[in-house]
């Protein structure tokens, strides 16, 4: 079974319904799974994105109230765009995904012993990273939206007069129908909990795809890397002309590959890169403000500081990963620089004098065209939440 991405996150492939085909060899873009993900797209859109904007339009009446219903609409309203995007996307993804294990499965055919520790490095990072990214996600959504049953049991167990609590729905939200009756309340609690949890499984999938994709994309350029040294092993051993220019093609096709690859993997994410950054940055900045309004011992406070890490966390992993692509791409001109070229024949040097200046180009993810996505990216988003809090705790102080 081939070691890649379909292997790896298996867990969270499964949230993204590609259950009866997640171990396969190559994904295939069923029709019916397509449907069934437009249908599960639809429940927290339901049951959370619209009950939530309306009760953002009608009921709201105050800074705070609005800041706090407004932190959680942000995530969820993000999260069923990333629902909408995979599958708006999903025949690129797919393409991407069967592209790259094809290329990982002829990698694992090399017998070099470097190669192999990568690829077996590269397995195992990918499938812990899954593990506790999906994990801390599905964690902390699930604790949101259960932090009135908590407290129901909690004052049930431990409070003298628990019948003064009255449990109410995890999000501020307006529904089109009364939920005043037991039944209604309970149903719609039920569904509501059932779309925090496809959430949790679609925002950790999302981005956990991402990363295991941009693993992928780094170690094969790693790969690449590899082959030039061993290219200039060759040079100085004296290798002859035909087997050198074979290496070399090969080198050349393999390097135009990797930036295809990366060219798709912006193509599938780019957009959401570009809304996710814009937004983050207000989103930051007013659960910072929300923190210290709320600050305590209180339901408040425990929602907060569990948010607020996975906020960043998020930013932080798109940035660290594309990063990563950027550098590992940057450094394939030095290691063409290092061989020694001046041993072979006016044309093979004129070949590698251009490839080495095709791989100085930057390559890397983009927010759609507008910037590279780097870890500045992150220091830059960050430094601007910052602003924006101050800016908003000196005006609430005026």
């Amino acid at each position: 079974m081939a070691r890649f991405v379909l292997h790896e996150v298996r867990y969270v492939l499964m949230a993204m319904v590609y259950s009866s085909r997640c171990l396969a060899v190559k994904i295939q873009n069923s029709t019916l799974d397509k449907a069934l993900y437009w249908f599960l797209t639809l429940i927290p859109l339901v049951m959370l994105c619209i009950p939530q904007f309306t009760y953002l339009l009608v009921d709201i009446n105050n800074l705070f109230e609005f800041v706090s219903v407004l932190v959680p609409f942000t995530e969820i309203l993000l999260t069923n765009l990333k629902m909408v995007i995979c599958n708006t996307k999903r025949t690129k993804i797919i393409n991407l995904i069967n592209e790259i294990q094809a290329e990982w499965i002829e990698y694992q055919k090399s017998e070099h012993p470097e190669i192999q520790r990568l690829i077996t490095a590269t397995a195992k990072k990918t499938r812990i990273f899954v593990i506790i990214y999906t994990s801390a996600f599905v964690f902390i959504c699930l604790e949101y939206a259960s932090m009135p049953l908590f407290k129901l049991v909690f004052l049930s167990v431990f409070s003298k007069s628990p019948s003064n609590y009255t449990i109410t729905m995890p999000y501020p939200s307006r529904f089109f129908y009364s939920t005043d009756s037991t039944t209604s309340f309970g149903l719609t609690y039920f569904f509501i909990m059932i779309a925090v949890y496809l959430l949790a499984l679609t925002l950790s999938g999302f981005d956990s795809l991402f990363a295991a994709l941009a693993m992928h994309i780094t170690t094969m350029f790693k790969f690449l890397k590899i082959e030039i040294d061993q290219l200039g092993l060759d040079l100085h051993a004296g290798m002859n002309r035909a087997e050198i220019h074979a290496k070399l093609k090969r080198i050349i096709l393999k390097h135009k590959t990797n930036l295809s690859l990366i060219e798709q993997l912006e193509d599938g994410f780019s957009f959401y890169l570009m809304v996710q950054f814009l937004i983050s940055s207000i989103v930051v900045c007013v659960v910072l403000y929300e923190l210290t309004i709320v600050f305590g011992w209180n339901e408040d406070t425990i929602k907060t500081l569990t948010y607020l890490p996975g906020a960043i966390l998020q930013l932080y992993l798109f940035c660290w990963y594309a990063q990563n692509i950027t550098e590992e791409a940057s450094l394939v001109s030095d290691h063409i620089y290092n061989i020694p070229w001046y041993l072979s024949d006016p044309a093979l040097q004129k070949t590698i004098l251009t490839l080495m200046v095709k791989a100085q180009k930057p390559t890397g993810v983009t927010a759609s065209k507008f910037y590279m996505v780097t870890l500045q990216s992150f220091q830059r988003i960050t430094s601007t939440s910052y602003s924006y809090f101050t800016l908003l705790q000196t005006i609430n102080q005026q």
